[in-house]
């Protein structure tokens, strides 16, 4: 055995780099999402219950920006705690563990929300009620805080990853991606039909908002894959690469720092797909931030008929 590839760590050049993406994701995280939960704090108008989602994915990325991207910071890219059984590495196992669960279970709320608002528009309200909402949410975070605490209870932990793996990124991925699939297929079909009755008046405007709908959900999707295969990928070879010490130790020590960095800069895009995107929001930010924004809002343009399925992709 190669005892040499064990000493294996990240360069001082690639900790500068990591440290410098970590630090600059984690700022624009948390003032990305702290503008967002403030605009839903301040705004009545955007306390709907699909937005109750919306808020609750916010502050997860704050969260992520706030205290997980300087621990991982200063643990992966500065200590470099050696080996993978140190009380560190467990932190970081923890930490892992808490935000990939908040982010991509408030993720999968916000997907199945949207699924629901355009699969069954008439009913909407009665599946979707505000108890059901808070029920949903605090659930998610129950879960979050509690699954963390699985490395420190059950010993063998290496045998409980692949259920923690499956549970957090696997189903929450395929989750995600059916809904908006089904999304992008009901919006298209949807523009397509509103083109051949007319190109005037309402309609033709619907057909505008429905074709940006349609560049949301390809946009919203393509960047959460973008996150999160490249984790999913390297589970994977993880696992393969099991029976050969050195490479496994290099995967986790060399690559899984970046990997990881890639994941945790969702946070700091998720506002942006998710709530600036959103015409509700950029109204309330203008409306807000007036003085930051050489155009102003007008009534009539705030009343620009949007259909009601699409608001929030």
């Amino acid at each position: 055995m190669n005892i040499s590839c064990f000493d294996e760590s990240l360069s001082f050049a690639a900790s500068i780099v990591l440290s410098v993406w970590l630090a600059s994701s984690g700022l624009a995280a948390v003032i990305g999402n702290a503008v967002v939960l403030w605009l839903f704090y301040k705004n009545e108008s955007l306390r709907t219950i699909s937005n109750r989602f919306l808020a609750s994915l916010c502050a997860a990325d704050f969260l992520i920006g706030l205290v997980i991207s300087p621990v991982w910071m200063v643990i992966r890219c500065w200590i470099k705690p050696p080996g993978t059984a140190t009380v560190l590495i467990k932190v970081l196992d923890m930490l892992w563990i808490h935000s990939t669960a908040a982010t991509m279970f408030n993720l999968c709320c916000v997907s199945v929300d949207r699924f629901i608002v355009i699969r069954f528009p008439f009913r909407y309200q009665d599946i979707i009620t505000k108890k059901r909402c808070y029920a949903v949410i605090i659930i998610v975070w129950l879960t979050s805080l509690i699954l963390p605490a699985f490395p420190v209870i059950f010993e063998d932990v290496e045998n409980l990853w692949p259920f923690l793996i499956v549970l957090m990124v696997y189903i929450p991925i395929a989750l995600v991606t059916l809904c908006y699939v089904w999304i992008y297929k009901a919006a298209r079909r949807q523009a397509t039909a509103i083109r051949r009755v007319t190109q005037t008046g309402v309609e033709s405007t619907l057909a505008v908002e429905n074709y940006k709908a349609i560049k949301t959900v390809g946009f919203v999707l393509g960047v959460f894959l973008a996150s999160w295969m490249p984790s999913s990928v390297v589970f994977v070879v993880h696992y393969l690469a099991e029976s050969d010490s050195c490479a496994d130790h290099k995967l986790y020590t060399v690559v899984w720092p970046w990997v990881e960095a890639i994941a945790l800069t969702s946070s700091a895009i998720n506002p942006w797909v998710y709530c600036i995107r959103n015409s509700e929001f950029r109204q309330a930010l203008r409306r807000s931030f007036l003085w930051f924004f050489s155009v102003e809002v007008t009534p009539e343009r705030e009343r620009s008929p949007v259909p009601y399925g699409n608001q929030g992709l």
